[in-house]
C-alpha cells in the first residue's frame, strides 16, 4: 500500500518538509523587498523564517539525541558526544 505523503513519518521527512516551508517564507521576504512593501511587514516575515529555522534546529537536535547520541554512548564515546553537544550550544 502506498504511503500517504501528507503524513510525515521520519525525522528526515519532517526536516525536508520544514525546509520547504522555510524556502517559501524566504521567497515571500524577497518578493516583499522587491515590491517595496512596508518594512514592519517584511520584518514579521523575516521573523517567521527565523522561528522556522529554530524549529528545524530543535527537530534535528532531538533526532540526534535519540539516535546518534544513544549510539555513541553505547559505543563508549561519551567524550566525543559531550564535546559535540557543547559545541552545538556554544553557537550564538
Amino acid at each position: 500500500m502506498k504511503q500517504d505523503k501528507r503524513f510525515k513519518t521520519t525525522p528526515k521527512d519532517k526536516a525536508l518538509h520544514r525546509i520547504k516551508i522555510i524556502q517559501g517564507h524566504l521567497k515571500a521576504v524577497e518578493k516583499m523587498l522587491q515590491d517595496d512593501q512596508y518594512c514592519v511587514d517584511i520584518v514579521h516575515q523575516s521573523r517567521a523564517v527565523q522561528k522556522a529555522l529554530k524549529n528545524l534546529d530543535l527537530l534535528l537536535i532531538e533526532n540526534h539525541l535519540k539516535t546518534c547520541v544513544v549510539n555513541q554512548i553505547h559505543n563508549h564515546e561519551e567524550k566525543r558526544t559531550t564535546e559535540e553537544l557543547l559545541k552545538l550550544f556554544e553557537y550564538k
